[in-house]
């Protein structure tokens, strides 16, 4: 059965980005672009990875894995990310989140992420 990849990021060329890059792998990929679409997305299935942009329609990543948390408890989390503050890396390591990608993004470093945390 082919691992499942969430990516949620309000940025298309992210989404497209990272989705392609998992696909390329033989993952399963879907998409959101808000909170609202990554939550329809979670119901009914079990990610193995979700990459998850730190900053979507002006809320923060981390306040979107509270709202998502119940749906991700046996998911790997990895935030794409440009923001390299020790109160964000706290932020995050509070809610046990301690992947991240920083941008700018490439199609590289998010398929050697995603091995590295599922596998192949």
């Amino acid at each position: 059965m082919k691992k499942l990849v969430l990516v949620i990021d309000d940025d298309k060329v992210a989404l497209k980005l990272a989705g392609q890059a998992c696909h390329d792998l033989g993952f399963k990929v879907h998409v959101a672009d808000n909170a609202i679409e990554a939550l329809k997305e979670l119901t009914g299935r079990r990610f193995n990875l979700v990459f998850l942009d730190h900053n979507i329609d002006d809320v923060l990543g981390y306040e979107i894995i509270d709202e998502i948390r119940p749906y991700i408890q046996n998911a790997t989390v990895c935030v794409f990310t440009g923001d390299k503050s020790e109160a964000t890396r706290k932020a995050y390591a509070d809610r046990h989140i301690y992947n991240f990608i920083y941008k700018p993004l490439s199609k590289s470093a998010i398929g050697m992420k995603a091995v590295q945390l599922i596998g192949g």
